[in-house]
């Protein structure tokens, strides 16, 4: 029996609610979700076309309906809540040397671990494309699952390919199931057999997964921002609270300043010439730097560079206190000194006024080692994000050299703090 056209407006007016549904949930629980904004708009874009239909004066139709994504932003809202730690919405992520130029991750969670797609199509419609039964020429969920594999071994979360996860909302068969866990694809949802055939009008009635990852829609182009833009002090990055189960820690230049640094070591009760010192002054009192790095280093090798090692010492030698280059000579009897590496994908950043050569080269040494980085150096992290290189790190605040400007500094009492 044919829809009435009353019944019909009525479910275009049922769908916009869930679609605001859909916005408070997102505002209110994913507001500091990376990409979370461009979700909101998406569901915005998608409620005003279901407005124009109910305002139009021709008759709603069921396939409008069945032409919103609203089915898709559901369910990348629903894996939000149910996944672990997510990190990132329709997150970007370039693609080499293949047919399209990148994917677009629908939600990244676990810090980075895992990347998932919602897939809302039937599993009927899925099995007809995946047998080219399809005349709209749309990317089978196997195409879609080696261009997702294959991205994955370009963006290592911790020197390892993020774990791939697709989410069937509408199941799935059990033949493309089959196929995507022998790739390594980890299923999610109702895995059934099917029989006979599909038509293909079914099959393209329920457009409701992305079919092109490389759609560079215009109204996205804007989506990056860089929210946590360093001014001087670190606030505690995601990657802090990452399990480090290597054996082994990186430590750059700036991590060995703020480790022998005479601020950190009980010298941060001091009225300083410069406005830096005591802006970090402050921090220190607050929160003592080392003995955090105390209990990260704690049964690690220790693990530098030969440039960052250079640069460190010159450093200490120039602005450094007595006490100071003797804390220097203590933490390099501790360090295993491994030799620059110039090859690695951190090698192929472009310069930019975050990414320097001597910080591009440290960088790149412990990514081709596997061993994460220890840095205050965020402004690097940040840049690398940008040109679609996530590092491994850990975050601490930076200190600076002091001891040379305590004898031109005024000492502070007990508990007495700045103005």
């Amino acid at each position: 029996m044919e829809d009435s056209a009353e019944g019909l407006r009525n479910l275009v007016l049922n769908k916009v609610q869930d679609g605001e549904r859909l916005l408070l949930q997102v505002q209110s629980q994913f507001p500091s979700v990376e990409g979370s904004k461009k979700l909101e708009r998406r569901i915005r874009s998608e409620m005003k076309f279901l407005q124009k239909l109910v305002k139009a004066q021709t008759e709603v139709k069921k396939e409008h309906i069945l032409s919103s994504n609203l089915y898709s932003l559901a369910a990348v809202v629903n894996i939000l809540q149910t996944s672990e730690n997510p990190t990132a919405v329709f997150k970007p992520f370039s693609l080499e040397n293949g047919p399209i130029s990148r994917i677009e991750v629908d939600v990244v969670s676990k810090g980075g671990a895992v990347w998932h797609k919602a897939i809302a199509r039937k599993a009927e419609a899925l099995e007809d494309i995946s047998k080219g039964r399809s005349s709209c020429g749309q990317k089978s969920v196997i195409d879609q699952a080696t261009a997702y594999l294959n991205c994955a071994q370009l963006h290592p979360h911790l020197f390892n390919p993020p774990q791939v996860v697709f989410h069937f909302f509408n199941s799935i068969s059990s033949t493309i199931a089959s196929k995507l866990r022998k790739m390594g694809v980890e299923i999610e949802g109702d895995v059934r057999s099917i029989e006979g055939s599909f038509s293909e009008s079914d099959a393209s009635s329920s457009p409701t997964d992305s079919d092109d990852d490389d759609d560079d829609n215009e109204e996205d182009k804007d989506d990056v921002t860089d929210e946590d833009s360093y001014t001087g002090v670190t606030s505690p990055h995601q990657s802090n609270q990452l399990s480090i189960r290597s054996g082994q820690l990186f430590l750059d230049i700036t991590c060995m300043v703020a480790y022998v640094s005479s601020m950190t070591n009980g010298g941060a009760n001091f009225l300083f010439p410069k406005t830096i010192y005591n802006q970090q002054a402050e921090w220190e009192r607050k929160s003592a730097a080392k003995p955090k790095l105390e209990v990260l280093f704690r049964d690690k090798q220790l693990v530098t560079c030969r440039q960052a090692l250079n640069d460190f010492q010159t450093l200490v030698e120039r602005m450094g206190g007595p006490g100071e280059n003797r804390r220097t000579h203590d933490l390099v009897q501790r360090l295993n000194i491994v030799e620059d590496s110039t090859c690695g994908r951190i090698a192929n950043l472009q310069l930019t006024s975050n990414v320097k050569t001597r910080s591009r080269l440290i960088f790149n040494t412990a990514d081709h080692l596997g061993i994460v980085i220890v840095t205050a150096n965020t402004g690097f992290v940040r840049s690398a994000a940008s040109q679609g290189m996530e590092i491994a790190h850990y975050v601490h605040e930076p200190r600076v050299l002091t001891e040379q400007q305590e004898a031109f500094s005024i000492p502070l009492k007990k508990n007495e703090d700045l103005e």
